[in-house]
């Protein structure tokens, strides 16, 4: 029963990440040179495009680990690695100054890597259960 419930948990959670991944993927992919003006990094809609193709990616893994009958603990880890990379890669981008966000664009990505570090650590604490 508990392993049950665990199961459900992490499910609940990755389907989440999914979920909002894929929304994030779909925009960055389809319309990658109206996310970059927002930006203000407009002469980056090729990076743009290719990070959304690559989250499409991701999407497609979370989804399908997720859906199957047990899943496994690697794969959890796999995930808190993945998005805890993003999370210190947005930090770094937004303190080095390396790309020249606008304000608003740096709001978004701010915004973006704290709701990527809630799923990281949600699955980081079910992960510790598994």
């Amino acid at each position: 029963m508990i392993t049950s419930i665990r199961q459900t948990s992490i499910r609940r959670i990755l389907f989440g990440n999914a979920i909002f991944s894929g929304v994030s993927g779909l925009l960055f992919t389809f319309a990658s040179a109206s996310v970059a003006r927002f930006l203000g990094i407009e002469n980056a809609s090729r990076v743009i495009l290719l990070l959304g193709i690559g989250l499409v990616g991701y999407v497609a893994l979370i989804y399908v680990n997720a859906s199957r009958t047990e899943i496994s603990r690697s794969f959890v880890l796999f995930a808190v690695i993945g998005d805890s990379t993003w999370v210190l890669l947005s930090i770094v981008l937004l303190l080095t100054g390396w790309v020249p966000f606008s304000v608003e664009g740096k709001w978004v990505v701010g915004i973006i890597a704290a709701i990527v570090d809630v799923f990281a650590t949600l699955q980081f604490l079910e992960w510790r259960k598994m």
